[in-house]
């Protein structure tokens, strides 16, 4: 493949991590930025679905008695730690693919980086909602966030591991 192709094909994935990463951050700022009411009625779908599908494999399994505590188990499994995830796969993808071609690149610096922004996130988030009506930021929810970013990165990272371990086979055999 000439260098020029392999420019181009770069740069396009660039441009879609970057999209992709800049979307679902902004998705989170915005939904920090929903009041109490807002935030409650944003979950409910998701909270209706998973509820669902419990009760259609154990009749009755959430009810009346226990659909706080499943809520704010679902709001933490997929509000917090579920969109933390695919923000820390993003992000952590985008900026690999933005500071791989730098001269200084070392993936423990690009490691390192990416664990500052995604702890820094977490935190801008949780910052905003203790100034949001019906809100507050509490430091459970920055480590639950965190925790989500820190598993994105880790998928990231595997998959960097493995196409770095098919490339060395590939060049080994020549």
């Amino acid at each position: 493949m000439s260098t020029f192709k392999q420019t181009r094909k770069y740069l396009i994935v660039l441009i879609i991590a970057t999209v992709l990463a800049l979307a679902v951050n902004i998705f989170i700022i915005v939904q920090s930025c929903l009041n109490g009411n807002q935030s409650t009625g944003a979950a409910h779908p998701v909270v209706t679905i998973c509820k669902n599908f419990v009760n259609l494999l154990h009749k009755d399994a959430i009810n009346d008695g226990n659909i706080d505590t499943f809520t704010f188990v679902i709001r933490k499994l997929f509000g917090h730690f579920g969109l933390y995830a695919f923000s820390g796969g993003l992000t952590s993808w985008a900026l690999y693919m933005w500071i791989k071609p730098l001269r200084w690149f070392e993936p423990y610096i690009y490691v390192i980086i990416s664990l500052i922004f995604g702890f820094l996130f977490s935190g801008l988030t949780e910052l905003i909602q203790l100034f949001t009506p019906g809100r507050s930021g509490q430091f459970t929810d920055v480590l639950i966030d965190f925790s989500g970013y820190l598993f994105g990165l880790f998928i990231v990272l595997l998959v960097l591991f493995f196409i770095y371990k098919s490339q060395n086979k590939i060049q080994t055999s020549d």
